[in-house]
């Protein structure tokens, strides 16, 4: 049995790994990173906290829900309009507040 065939398709195949130097455009890298691609993997991870951090509220606040993990942590505060409070931003992450009454935002 000859190895030349399995060489031959091998080589044919596209490139999966990402090339030394190369810019990649964020859908390439989703493209790359939903196939496996460990480097693609790694970079949607920092491209993430990067940008999250962009958005990241004050964290002035505390958590109000009794069901959260992270009671009582550091969170910024989503209101509507109207005072309702919309959501729990924990930075990286957030939750709807729990179905008990809400106080509207003074």
């Amino acid at each position: 049995m000859s190895n030349r065939k399995s060489e031959e398709s091998a080589q044919s195949l596209p490139v999966r790994h990402p090339e030394s130097g190369r810019r990649y455009a964020l859908e390439e890298l989703e493209a790359l990173a939903a196939e496996g691609d460990p480097w693609a993997l790694t970079k949607m991870d920092e491209w993430e906290v990067h940008f999250s951090n962009e958005y990241v509220g004050p964290m002035k606040d505390r958590c109000p829900d009794p069901e959260c993990d992270q009671y009582g942590e550091p969170v910024t505060l989503c209101y509507a309009e109207n005072g309702v409070l919309l959501d729990i931003d924990h930075g990286g992450w957030g939750h709807a507040p729990s179905a008990e009454p809400q106080a509207k935002a003074s």
